[in-house]
C-alpha cells in the first residue's frame, strides 16, 4: 500500500502544506477549527508522519527571509548589509530575495522561505493588501515589515519618516521662489508613495499653492519608468514647464535627470531638481541633487535587531513598535533661487 504524503492531506483538508506540517509540529499557532480539520483527515487517510522528518523540521535553521522590492536599488543592498552585520554575530544567515515589485511574485517568495523554514522574515512588500503576510504574523512568523507599512498587519514596523522629510523638501523648493512644482511619485498604493504625496501636498497647501494635475506623475519603481514619466512631463507642458520636478525616491531620480539632460536643459538653470534619497549613480556628476537623506544602515540595523530579539527570546509576543527614522535635508546644487 502506497504511504500517504503530507501533500494529500493538506489538499484533502483544502490548506497548505506548511499548515498540516504546523498541525504536526505544534510550532505555529493554528485555528481550532483548521486543527480539526486536518487532524481529521489525517486520520481518514491514515497518514502516519514520518519522525525523523520530524525531528528535522523542529530544528531550527537559523535563516532570516529578506524580501524586497527592486534588488538593484542600493537602498535596499544597505539595509540588507546592515541587517546582515547584526544578525551573523549570532550566526544567523541572510536569504535575500527581490519581487520586482510584483505582488504575486512575492507572495511566491513568502511562501517558498516559508517552507524552507526560514526562523523569521523581514519584508519591503509591494503587495497593497499584504493578505498572505497577515496570515503569517497571525501563525507565529517573526515579521519585521521595513520602508512600507501594510493596513491591517500588526507587526514590528521600521519606516523612513516620510511626510515630513516630503513636507520639508518642498517647503525649501517653496523657500527658494519656486511655485509651479511638480513630482514623480511612487505608486500611491504603497505607503511610502502614499505618505511622501501627502507631505508634498500638505506643504504645497501651507503655501497656499495648488497641486495641479499636469505636474504629478507616477514614475513607478524603475530608472525607466521615470524617466518616461519625465519625458511625458516634459513634453505636455512645453509651454508651462514647472520650475522644479520633485522626485520621491533616488531611483526615479536617476532617470528624470536623464530625460531632461536629453532635452538639453541645464540642472538648475533651466530646471531644479531634489530627490528623496542619495542618487548613487549621479554623485559624481554635477551638480549634486539636494536630498531628503535615507538611512539605510540604520533600518538594516534596527530590523537586525528586532529579529534577533524575536527569534531568541519573543517571537510569538503581541507588544509590536514601530520604529521611525528621521531624516535630515542636505543642500547642495540643484536648485535654483528665484
Amino acid at each position: 500500500m502506497t504511504k500517504v504524503t503530507i501533500k494529500e492531506v493538506a489538499r484533502k483538508a483544502n490548506v497548505s502544506t506548511s499548515t498540516v506540517s504546523r498541525v504536526l509540529n505544534n510550532n505555529y499557532p493554528v485555528s481550532e477549527e483548521v486543527r480539526d480539520e486536518v487532524l481529521r483527515c489525517m486520520k481518514e487517510l491514515n497518514y502516519q508522519p514520518n519522525g525523523i522528518a520530524r525531528s528535522l523540521k523542529n530544528s531550527k535553521t537559523q535563516m532570516i527571509g529578506f524580501v524586497v522590492a527592486d534588488i538593484a536599488n542600493p537602498y535596499f543592498m544597505q539595509i540588507a548589509k546592515a541587517m546582515e552585520s547584526v544578525i551573523s554575530n549570532e550566526n544567523h544567515s541572510l536569504v535575500f530575495c527581490s519581487s520586482d515589485g510584483i505582488p504575486q511574485k512575492e507572495r511566491k517568495l513568502l511562501e517558498l522561505l516559508n517552507e524552507k523554514r526560514v526562523e523569521a522574515m523581514v519584508i519591503a512588500s509591494s503587495d497593497p493588501d499584504g493578505l498572505y503576510i497577515k496570515q503569517l504574523v497571525d501563525q507565529g512568523m517573526p515579521v519585521v515589515l521595513i520602508d512600507r507599512k501594510l493596513k491591517g498587519v500588526d507587526t514590528d514596523v521600521v519606516v523612513e519618516d516620510n511626510f515630513n522629510a516630503a513636507y520639508q523638501l518642498t517647503e525649501y523648493l517653496i523657500k527658494s521662489g519656486h511655485r509651479k512644482i511638480a513630482i514623480i511619485n511612487v505608486a500611491l498604493s504603497i505607503s511610502v508613495g502614499l505618505e511622501r504625496f501627502d507631505g508634498f501636498k500638505e506643504a504645497m497647501k501651507h503655501n497656499d499653492l495648488p497641486v495641479e494635475e499636469r505636474y504629478v506623475f507616477k514614475g513607478g519603481f524603475t530608472r525607466m519608468e521615470a524617466y518616461h514619466a519625465a519625458k511625458r512631463l516634459i513634453v505636455e507642458n512645453q509651454n508651462h514647464l514647472p520650475t522644479a520636478i520633485f522626485c520621491a525616491n533616488n531611483i526615479m531620480a536617476e532617470g528624470a535627470v536623464i530625460a531632461v539632460r536629453e532635452f538639453g536643459m541645464k540642472i538648475p538653470d533651466d530646471i531644479s531638481i531634489v530627490s528623496f534619497g542619495t542618487v548613487d549613480l549621479l554623485e559624481l556628476i554635477e551638480p549634486k541633487l539636494t536630498i531628503a537623506s535615507q538611512n539605510p544602515y540604520a533600518i538594516g540595523r534596527k530590523a537586525g535587531q528586532i529579529i534577533l530579539d524575536r527569534v531568541n527570546h519573543d517571537g510569538n509576543a503581541r507588544d509590536f513598535k514601530e520604529y521611525v527614522i528621521t531624516s535630515d535635508i542636505i543642500i547642495r546644487d540643484s536648485v535654483q533661487t528665484l
